[in-house]
């Protein structure tokens, strides 16, 4: 403490004195004392020099502006054209020996024109610009005060009409906005307990070793103090923590009946890059475990397990490539091997009536139909990917590579007649490439999983092209395996790669995503039982969930 308050003295640089030195001549660029400013004033030599206070040499900053910065203790008194800068006497000899000099005050002749430069420079670009952005920012923190304002009157009137229809749905919606913010508190909340946790343990080994210090304890110190030595260095090392600045908000949609579960409105965030609306990437949403049946507990070996379709209220298919068992959804007892039994394999349908379609093992060329007296029926000759049949009881089929394009989709009438040909958009352009799961949402569009492409096509009921939804901008590798589609006109996708379950709108739009990787679940199969309920197959663990999204 007294050192410091030694370096913080200022003393006279005439006598070193330190008392009363409250004045600095401007020409010399000394701090002088009362007693040595009076002289100065009177010397011939200096009497028409300027002298200002020391205070205010200090507010202008140009109390150390001319130290010699090659030379200590030495002010600079000459200007070099030469290298266009001021030095001292000792760089006159030194370091600028043959340059050209003047005295200081010709800078003030030198400069002017260059200092109006950089004034012009200042006013014509520099400012404009500045009250330019400013106005901008300015604006934008205005309309996003009035955007907050008019997103809560939007989502307390879009809630009271929502009301009138159905009164839980804006509970349900809090509840889904609480599992926004869980999603953005998660990782910030698990960080900084993280970080206490850290410094805690390290605060309690130093408190540890004090001790040991003190009380002259007898330990293997060396071997304490390399470990402390190195959690610290770490800990140092350790990567500076970043906040996102993103808000989540909310976005209302158009009211119908139809779309009441879907379209109350999306959450949606400003880009700060570019200040452009965009939508939001949709929210993990956790997900409950409320069954789970263990495929390798069962009495029956089973090789491999990557489907799941509901066949009653009380049963299930599970499947794979060729092997499907009939299990029980509350115990997962097994009553039938059913591909075996009847020389079937993937992939499969249940028809209205509980019966079976399938591929026969034995021509994979051609769709079966098991019968209610167990007898196989030929249904149709071709090599199918995927079959899905509607809610009226029409047949969906996805065909890989036949003759004239890489993939197609037909669809039959109940009796095995062809209605339906999709397998090109108006432009000509082939829409699959490798065509296997689909499935119809409730207004008759066609939903179609291309494991090629990594991505979901959607048609009309006329088999014309709406668009397609690979998410990319979302979630990186997006990987597809099984859709299905739930009461509210939603498709389910199951992305096996990011370990989730996309919910998306009819119009393409992701609604959430379920979180199945934080429960270690990577979902494969998909079938929904009822209202915010979903089997769900994990082909790696072989087992089945039924899970509560809701």
């Amino acid at each position: 403490m007294e050192k410091e308050a030694q370096q913080c003295v200022i003393k006279c640089d005439l006598c070193s004195s330190m008392e009363n030195v409250e004045s600095f001549c401007k020409n010399c660029r000394e701090t002088l004392c009362d007693h040595c400013c009076e002289i100065h004033s009177k010397s011939v030599a200096s009497r028409d020099h300027e002298i200002i206070s020391r205070v205010q040499a200090s507010a202008y900053g140009i109390v150390d502006d001319m130290k010699c910065p090659s030379h200590s203790g030495k002010h600079c008194e000459m200007y070099c054209i030469t290298c266009d800068s001021v030095v001292c006497t000792r760089c006159v000899t030194d370091n600028h020996r043959g340059h050209e000099f003047d005295e200081l005050k010709e800078l003030f002749r030198r400069k002017p024109k260059e200092f109006e430069n950089l004034v012009k420079i200042f006013n014509q670009k520099i400012t404009p610009k500045y009250l330019k952005e400013c106005e901008l920012l300015e604006e934008r923190l205005a309309q996003i005060d009035k955007n907050q304002a008019s997103m809560e009157s939007e989502i307390h009137f879009q809630a009271e009409e929502f009301k009138m229809i159905i009164d839980t749905l804006e509970e349900k919606l809090k509840r889904m906005l609480q599992g926004v913010i869980n999603n953005e508190k998660a990782p910030v909340k698990k960080l900084l307990m993280s970080r206490k946790a850290q410094y805690a343990q390290l605060q309690k080994s130093i408190k540890k070793l004090q001790s040991i210090f003190e009380n002259q304890h007898m330990t293997n110190l060396p071997l304490l103090l390399t470990k402390i030595r190195q959690t610290l260095e770490a800990t140092v090392l350790q990567e500076d923590v970043t906040v996102s600045t993103e808000m989540a908000s909310f976005e209302k949609g158009e009211i119908s009946m139809e779309k009441l579960e879907t379209l109350f409105g999306q959450f949606s965030v400003a880009a700060t890059e570019d200040l452009r609306k965009r939508t939001l990437p949709p929210v993990k949403v956790a997900v409950s475990i409320e069954n789970v049946i263990e495929m390798s507990n069962l009495k029956v070996q089973v090789p491999d397990v990557s489907s799941v379709i509901i066949i009653s209220d009380k049963e299930l298919l599970v499947y794979g490539n060729k092997f499907g068992y009939q299990i029980t959804k509350e115990k997962g007892q097994v009553q039938t091997e059913v591909f075996q039994k009847y020389g079937l394999q993937h992939p499969v349908a249940v028809l209205s009536n509980g019966l079976l379609l399938a591929r026969d093992e034995q021509n994979p060329n051609k769709i079966l139909q098991i019968l209610s007296n167990h007898v196989k029926k030929p249904f149709l000759e071709v090599e199918v990917t995927g079959i899905h049949v509607t809610r009226r009881s029409e047949i969906l089929i996805s065909v890989a590579q036949v003759e004239d394009s890489c993939g197609e989709v037909l669809k039959y009438n109940r009796v095995g007649e062809m209605v339906l040909r999709i397998y090109e958009k108006c432009s000509g352009e082939a829409l699959f490439a490798k065509p296997t799961s689909l499935t119809e949402n409730l207004n008759g569009d066609i939903w179609v999983i291309d494991v090629e492409t990594n991505s979901t096509e959607t048609m009309d009921k006329y088999g014309l092209y709406r668009f397609s939804y690979r998410n990319s901008d979302i979630l990186k590798n997006f990987t597809p395996h099984t859709l299905t589609n739930d009461s509210n006109g939603n498709i389910l996708i199951s992305d096996t790669r990011n370990g989730t379950i996309h919910v998306v709108d009819r119009d393409g739009r992701a609604l959430r995503y379920l979180d199945t990787a934080s429960l270690g679940i990577r979902p494969s199969g998909i079938a929904v039982e009822g209202p915010g309920q979903l089997w769900v197959v994990d082909g790696l663990k072989k087992k089945c969930y039924l899970l509560n999204y809701f």
